[in-house]
């Protein structure tokens, strides 16, 4: 039953996180690109409250996509 609770204050703590990233997002993005990105931004929270990956995982792949988005000719959208 311990366990239990603390997986539920987990969840309870990463949704709030997410919540609070996403009214964040809904101040810097138009919609269009909040729209593209709600999928796997719910996908990747989910991955995170089931324990299929860590906030150290899920970062760095974040970080690869960000700096490949930053590399890539400017020609090129």
């Amino acid at each position: 039953m311990q366990e239990s609770l603390k997986k539920d204050a987990e969840e309870l703590a990463l949704r709030k996180a997410w919540k609070r990233a996403q009214d964040i997002v809904c101040h810097s993005f138009d919609q269009k690109t909040i729209d593209a990105c709600r999928q796997s931004s719910e996908e990747r929270l989910e991955r995170l409250i089931s324990g299929e990956s860590t906030f150290e995982e899920e970062d760095a792949v974040l970080m690869m996509q960000w700096r490949a988005l930053n590399n890539r000719p400017k020609n090129q959208d």
